[in-house]
């Protein structure tokens, strides 16, 4: 008898979640453990990620996805510490503080965004690709990509690097299922990280502020199909499903989880 419960167990999977101290990646490790996997929590923010690790009965580390050797260093440790490494999540990324207008964005802002939300993901993928081909590991990579991938409005610096992030899914999704492993994009929408209630979607477009950047993200939250913010936990259930059996044959995708966003 088919039990469709067996196609979202993830009972002795090993996970690592980048960037998982709060947010997003703290929900996606947060479902991944309730699905039954190791999971092993990294952030710049340690007290943050073991914070998260404690709740969910996993494992933290410190890690810096812009920092190469540290990242083979963390993804090889977690790896021989757990035994494998069967699912890899990209989450750690920067935006706030670094965006805007072109004019005023310093050559500083445009690399240390680039550095992290780029770089790191391409230093994870490699490293745990290099892993699990080793292994024989049939394995899962999951880009926390954006609706900004394929929707500007955000700002060069972020819109450009998930452009990158969507691509390089791509790329490594065509190079890699030889190997068994899939890779695949997630792009959350709107979803309220800061704590607390989120503002209501009512529908109305917001006065203009000026900002182009600032009003072209109003008016779509104020226009939200869904008619309300996200919670994070809904990434963390799109990542399971990306991270289980439901999809042994998707890999290349690109699954905004939005609530009508892309449709506006």
């Amino acid at each position: 008898m088919i039990h469709p419960s067996d196609w979202i167990d993830l009972t002795g999977k090993v996970a690592h979640v980048t960037g998982a101290a709060h947010g997003i990646g703290e929900a996606i490790a947060t479902a991944l453990a309730a699905a039954g996997a190791k999971v092993v929590v990294s952030d710049v923010n340690g007290e943050g990620a073991a914070k998260v690790a404690a709740a969910i009965g996993g494992a933290s580390m410190v890690l810096d996805v812009a920092d190469r050797d540290a990242v083979d260093s963390a993804l090889e440790q977690t790896a021989t510490e757990h035994g494998a490494l069967d699912i890899l999540v990209n989450n750690a990324g920067v935006y706030i503080g670094l965006g805007g207008p072109v004019r005023d964005i310093t050559d500083e802002m445009w690399r240390k965004l680039w550095s992290i939300n780029v770089d790191g993901v391409f230093y994870c993928c490699r490293a745990a690709a290099r892993i699990m081909i080793a292994a024989g590991t049939r394995g899962r990579i999951i880009n926390i990509a954006s609706t900004q991938s394929v929707t500007p409005g955000v700002g060069v610096t972020y819109d450009g690097s998930k452009a990158a992030v969507l691509q390089i899914t791509k790329a490594l999704a065509l190079e890699l299922a030889p190997h068994g492993i899939n890779v695949n994009a997630l792009a959350p929408g709107p979803t309220w990280v800061q704590g607390g209630a989120p503002p209501k979607v009512d529908g109305r477009p917001p006065s203009p502020s000026g900002d182009p950047l600032a009003d072209t993200v109003a008016d779509r939250i104020a226009r939200l199909p869904a008619g309300h913010w996200g919670d994070p936990m809904e990434q963390g259930k799109a990542a399971v499903f990306l991270a289980s059996a439901m999809s042994d044959f998707v890999t290349g995708a690109y699954l905004p989880v939005d609530g009508g966003w892309l449709l506006l």
